[in-house]
């Protein structure tokens, strides 16, 4: 009687293997964890990216100031010229930008730009301004354009 139930079930099916979608909770979690970490390296090499332009833009509010509270001319324009100076220093060849000085300088800064803002226009007082006893009237706010220009291209 044993044998006669036994043959009337039905044969066993053998299961699926399981499928590749969807995935599993810890799939989806290593995902996440792969991808955020992914974003955050991305962040972190463009904040180190554009770290010397935030420290020049910085430098040169910083001289602005200084400027604003004592309206010494000489002094701005030195500050200036030494912020260009070591920005130029660090982005190309020091034995070609370091003993640039006067139209040489400000053609060098022209032809780094693509324009002759310095040689022509606002910067021209670069070439010499910050070596006079009084440089004359300065366009600050233009000077400081044209500078903020320069470091972003370069920067």
């Amino acid at each position: 009687m044993k044998e006669d139930t036994l043959t009337l079930l039905n044969p066993l099916v053998p299961p699926q293997s399981p499928g590749l979608w969807p995935p599993g909770p810890l799939t989806w979690l290593v995902i996440a964890s792969l991808l955020l970490a992914f974003i955050a390296m991305l962040c972190w090499r463009h904040y180190n990216a554009t770290r010397l332009r935030r420290y020049a833009y910085q430098e040169l509010d910083s001289i602005r100031e200084r400027h604003a509270a004592h309206l010494n001319n000489a002094r701005y324009l030195y500050e200036l010229n030494l912020l260009l100076r070591r920005l130029a220093v660090r982005n190309f060849r020091r034995e070609h930008v370091a003993a640039l000085t006067g139209s040489d300088w400000l053609t060098f800064l022209d032809n780094s730009l693509n324009t002759h803002e310095f040689s022509q226009g606002c910067g021209h007082v670069l070439a010499h301004g910050a070596y006079k006893a009084e440089p004359g009237q300065l366009d600050t706010a233009a000077l400081h354009q044209l500078v903020r220009s320069w470091i972003k291209h370069q920067t």
